[in-house]
């Protein structure tokens, strides 16, 4: 049980750790989490989800999506030497500790509550949690894109280029 609290708080800490940290946007910022998502569709499909807990990932998936579009409200974004940057906040991150406690109801209490066969136990017990975090990068890329022209332009050019503009 300890182990399991020590890993949980490593990973508190390095999640909190890259929110702070400046990172340069990358053309794959909307590609690669629509990749993640696609693998956890997939693997959903492997496990055989049935048609009520393919409903629950797709409230977790929205429900990223609105987190991801939060946070990135809370997102900074800016150019130094060329080289376009982002950076979260403090309140990205706890948008993202507050929306916890509701994806937890939605996987949990919604399948409890309606008595939902689930399939993702086991070897597949990683996929919401896969296809939520695809729908937090989604919704974030899509704010950052929609609020700054910039980063569409960068995201939109492929390859890795330096911002001009």
């Amino acid at each position: 049980m300890m182990k399991m609290v020590f890993i949980a708080i490593l990973l508190v800490v390095v999640m909190v750790r890259r929110q702070l940290q400046a990172r340069p946007v990358k053309t794959n910022m909307f590609s690669f989490p629509l990749l993640v998502l696609a693998f956890g569709v997939y693997e959903a499909a492997q496990a055989g989800v049935q048609t009520g807990e393919g409903i629950t990932l797709l409230l977790g998936a929205l429900m990223g999506a609105a987190v991801g579009w939060w946070q990135g409200a809370y997102t900074r974004v800016y150019e130094e030497r060329g080289v376009l940057y982002t950076v979260g906040s403090v309140g990205s991150i706890l948008i993202w500790f507050a929306s916890i406690p509701i994806r937890l109801v939605i996987k949990y209490g919604v399948v409890l509550l309606l008595d939902i066969p689930v399939h993702l136990t086991g070897d597949y017990m990683y996929v919401p949690y896969l296809i939520s975090l695809a729908g937090i990068w989604i919704g974030r890329s899509c704010y950052l894109m929609t609020k700054h022209a910039h980063v569409a332009q960068k995201v939109g050019m492929g390859g890795s280029r330096r911002y001009m503009g």
